[in-house]
């Protein structure tokens, strides 16, 4: 079976980057058609891309198009607002995670990256309840949230 336009062009692109390639590797992602674009496979290479070289506009306008897609994954609400926060926009940041479905919201890594926002917009009661559901939800969570400035302070219980 012959490989399609669009699997030719994003392995390519990925041999690109692999080979540390950026520029190469978006212009191969440029060739598509429009139609090919918003594929989540190009939107999750370029947002990938983006993030390695530090154009957080770019990744954050990636990971948004995959967020707006019936099919978006939990790592692409986090990604968004990891994006966002880059650029400064803490608020916006937020409202990136807040758009996420409610199944995808039952996640501890998505509660501690709420509980981060939360406490950079000036929302300390609402990051503690965040950091304590994030930490439920996954323990594992408990020594980050120790390390980050933003939230060590909301902690309670046994460290």
């Amino acid at each position: 079976m012959p490989f399609s336009r669009l699997s030719r062009t994003t392995e390519a692109a990925v041999g690109y980057f692999e080979l540390g390639m950026v520029e190469a590797a978006l212009q191969e992602l440029d060739q598509l058609p429009p139609g090919d674009q918003l594929e989540t496979e190009v939107l999750e290479l370029r947002s990938v891309i983006h993030q390695q070289i530090g154009q957080w506009a770019e990744a954050a306008r990636a990971f948004q198009a995959l967020c707006a897609r019936r099919d978006a994954e939990l790592e692409h609400f986090i990604g968004w607002g990891c994006c966002l926060y880059e650029l400064g926009a803490h608020e916006e940041a937020r409202r990136a995670l807040l758009s996420a479905p409610e199944p995808l919201r039952r996640n501890g890594l998505w509660n501690y990256h709420l509980a981060c926002y939360e406490a950079l917009t000036g929302h300390p009661a609402e990051a503690r309840d965040r950091v304590e559901q994030a930490i439920r939800l996954d323990p594992c969570l408990r020594h980050m949230a120790q390390q980050n400035s933003n939230l060590a302070p909301l902690l309670r219980g046994p460290s």
